[in-house]
């Protein structure tokens, strides 16, 4: 931390680009944080919960999967929020972007994983809506993740692009797969856009159905190249 010439309190510097983060500024990704940790840890002790109740096997590899996105987006304050924060820092007139774009997409990813592990609970009969909010979370995140490297783009600050470029990518690639497979598994390409739009479930996804473990099986190859490609980028380490 550097101490700010201005009013004497201390700002944070960013040793890959320069970039300077206001104390003021700082202290709102903090409170960010606190907010955004409350939904996670929430909605993990609820997936737990869920499991523990159903005392059946068919859970556990959704337990997996949010054991595995808790991991993955527990630091989305720290390197996204931060990151698109000391963007805006440098450039005053994209401030605003911070609290109309980036936190609000926070909140969401909080909201969706929350979801995302209520849905556990009566999983064993049917997944559709734990995997329905899995796709919302990563197309939240490939919109989050592709505006900041917009900016980063625009303001010619490439220090951390590609590891953006690398998330926004294997998150969009799950995507298209779980496209794939609900066009196979249901037939027709509306069912996929019904994850989005539709208060029915278009179609079961039992414990012991083939669409259950293909889906799982995407959703795991998504965290793990998720973990095994960015960990170091996640805690701060260099490549």
């Amino acid at each position: 931390m550097e101490q700010c010439h201005v009013c004497g309190s201390h700002r944070k510097v960013c040793s890959a680009c320069g970039a300077e983060l206001h104390k003021r500024f700082d202290d709102f990704i903090v409170r960010a944080e606190i907010i955004y940790a409350i939904f996670m840890a929430w909605g993990y002790a609820s997936s737990a919960e869920a499991v523990i109740r159903a005392k059946d096997w068919a859970t556990l590899p959704l337990l997996v999967i949010s054991t595995f996105v808790l991991i993955r987006f527990f630091f989305a304050p720290t390197r996204n929020l931060y990151s698109a924060a000391l963007l805006a820092e440098k450039h005053k007139k994209w401030r605003w972007v911070v609290f109309v774009l980036d936190f609000p997409l926070l909140l969401f990813h909080s909201f969706a994983y929350y979801s995302m592990c209520l849905a556990i609970a009566g999983s064993e009969e049917n997944a559709y809506r734990f995997f329905e909010w899995f796709v919302c979370l990563l197309s939240a995140n490939v919109v989050w993740l592709s505006t900041i490297a917009f900016r980063m783009r625009l303001f010619k600050k490439r220090a951390h692009y590609w590891t953006f470029i690398k998330w926004c990518v294997n998150n969009f690639v799950a995507i298209v797969l779980f496209f794939v497979m609900f066009v196979a598994f249901s037939g027709t390409p509306v069912a996929f856009f019904d994850l989005f739009f539709s208060k029915d479930v278009p179609m079961v996804i039992g414990a012991s159905d083939a669409a259950f473990w293909v889906f799982f099986g995407i959703a795991l190859l998504n965290c793990v190249a998720d973990v095994v490609l960015t960990a170091s980028d996640y805690l701060g380490f260099e490549n």
